[in-house]
Order: C-alpha cells, then structure tokens, then sequence
C-alpha cells in the first residue's frame, strides 16, 4: 500500500526557510541538493512509513504517535494515521530540538 504524504503547514515553511537560507548563503546548486535529499527521505515514507525511529523527548512525555527520519543535519518529524504520512515539522538538528518540539505541544501542534 502507498501511504499518501501530507504536509503541515509548519512543515512546508521550515522546508522553504532552509532552502532559502542555503540558496542566499551558499547558493541555488547546493540548496537543490539538500532540497533532493530530504524530498527522496519523504517519498520514502510512501511505501515504509515504519521507517523513522520514535521520537526519544516526546516519548519521555507520553506522546508516542511520532517518528523522525535524519537526513545529514536535518530531522525531519512525522506521523503515520491510517493510509496518510503527516509531516510535522522539518528542523536543522543543530538546533535546539526540545526547545522546538516543546513549543510545538504548547502551541497544539503536536498532540
């Protein structure tokens, strides 16, 4: 079965903000590579959304529902309901990642 892939609006801006921070700062040839590499870790979920590893900080909070995927410095967040793959949030892992993820819950988005 093919998983249909659905993007948070979240997601779709984090994506573009990276994109365009490396198009700006290191240019186009090197933000269309990092842009390939996690769209070909996405549409991998199509066909196995097992994929992903649970998410460590929300399971240690009782939120069991979410995975993750890396690809080289980003991690890219997602839950699988039914037939469909949510993409939650892409985020640079040299980021603060508990500081993201726990605003996320305070601000509903992850649930």
């Amino acid at each position: 079965m093919k998983y249909k892939i659905i993007w948070s609006k979240d997601a779709g801006e984090e994506i573009i903000e990276i994109i365009s921070w490396y198009k700006y700062n290191a240019g186009k040839n090197i933000a269309q590579n990092i842009y390939t590499k996690i769209k070909s870790q996405i549409k991998k979920l199509k066909d196995m959304p097992g994929i992903g590893k649970k998410v460590q900080i929300l399971k240690d909070i009782g939120i069991n529902d979410y995975r993750q995927i890396i690809q080289d410095h980003w991690i890219i967040y997602y839950k699988v309901e039914k037939e469909n793959v949510h993409i939650i949030s892409v985020i640079d892992g040299r980021r603060n990642l508990e500081e993201i993820l726990y605003k996320k819950i305070i601000d509903g988005k992850i649930e």
